[in-house]
């Protein structure tokens, strides 16, 4: 049986190999893509001969298929499928490279992403960002948006060289700019309910009797944007949360759901340290590491339009980290221990 490495050398082989005739002159690479939260994956390129785009096709989850016993060259044709029915980019993205050095293009396009800042240092470290608790924003370019999903580059620091600009800068562009391409939306739980049952068929009457209207403190709003995409930046915008508030009369805990979105709840649901527990609980069991946001919950003041940690402080999680960080090193008797930083 191949072990990794030799099942993306095999891929690379069978894959030129396989191509149509008219893309065998593809340059095919295999490369490493570092996605949320330190998550690396393994992709392919084929780039065409009369093109600078190419299809990115990831095979983790091909070799996942592989181990748990699927035929290697029913895999191959998978791939090669894939890649070959992607490989023509579409005619809006013919010129991508040359509009992203554009800035005039890019700052209408700009838009916020959240995400963990602990478990993403290393990115941020190459990314312009804005800290936020113990979340960051990170900036993304929207190139594309159908039903299928949205299309992103990530803004990164050598960007920001080239056009001149700031972090600040494309801070300012991305909370406007994201506000009106990708608008907050806020939905109780029971409508999201409604919504997906409508989608399988359930008559409305039948909806109406098994999700009843609940007090607005009983209530669970589901915050994210029109996409439903990286919606979570939505908790930042201070004007819809107050919205939500004066709806449910009483300050609000935001529990992060996910980098999708996000639940508020009143006040009066519970304390930050049980709801932390529920967060710590769903994202170890139901939620992928890749699309995880936080463990912790935050608590919106209404009377002051300010977002905090509500179940810890930045200073607790920066000591928890340092102690993750430390290990002990194995010593022979006698000695005493050294602690060193990894």
């Amino acid at each position: 049986m191949l072990n990794f490495s030799e099942f993306q050398d095999y891929a690379l082989m069978t894959i030129q190999e396989r191509l149509p005739e008219e893309y065998k002159g593809a340059q095919i690479r295999s490369h490493e893509v570092e996605k949320n939260n330190g998550l690396v994956l393994h992709g392919i390129t084929v780039t065409p001969e009369d093109s600078n785009i190419a299809p990115n096709v990831y095979l983790d989850g091909y070799f996942k298929q592989y181990e748990e016993g699927k035929d290697l060259d029913a895999i191959m044709d998978q791939i090669t499928h894939t890649v070959v029915s992607n490989i023509k980019a579409p005619e809006e993205f013919g010129n991508i490279a040359e509009k992203f050095q554009d800035f005039e293009f890019v700052k209408s396009n700009i838009v916020m992403v959240a995400v963990n800042t602990q478990r993403n240092a290393k990115l941020l470290s190459q990314i312009p960002h804005k800290e936020k608790e113990d979340l960051s924003l990170i900036y993304k370019v929207m190139i594309g948006r159908d039903s299928e999903g949205t299309a992103t580059i990530t803004i990164r620091n050598e960007h920001m060289a080239m056009w001149g600009v700031t972090a600040d800068d494309l801070h300012e562009l991305a909370v406007a700019n994201t506000k009106e391409i990708l608008p907050v939306t806020i939905q109780s739980m029971n409508e999201v309910m409604r919504e997906m049952f409508g989608k399988d068929g359930m008559p409305a009457e039948m909806a109406d009797v098994m999700f009843e209207e609940m007090p607005p403190t009983q209530q669970m709003y589901v915050i994210s944007n029109a996409a439903k995409v990286n919606g979570a930046a939505s908790m930042f915008y201070e004007d819809a949360l107050s919205e939500l508030s004066k709806k449910v009369g009483t300050d609000l805990y935001i529990l992060p759901s996910s980098v999708h979105e996000v639940i508020a709840v009143s006040t009066d649901m519970g304390t930050p340290e049980t709801l932390s527990e529920m967060v710590r609980e769903v994202n170890g069991t139901q939620v992928s590491e890749e699309e995880q946001l936080s463990d912790h919950v935050y608590r919106f003041d209404a009377a002051k339009k300010t977002l905090s940690l509500a179940d810890t402080t930045m200073e607790e999680i920066k000591k928890a980290a340092g102690s993750e960080n430390m290990s002990v090193e194995p010593v022979a008797e006698g000695s005493r221990p050294r602690h060193t930083r990894r």
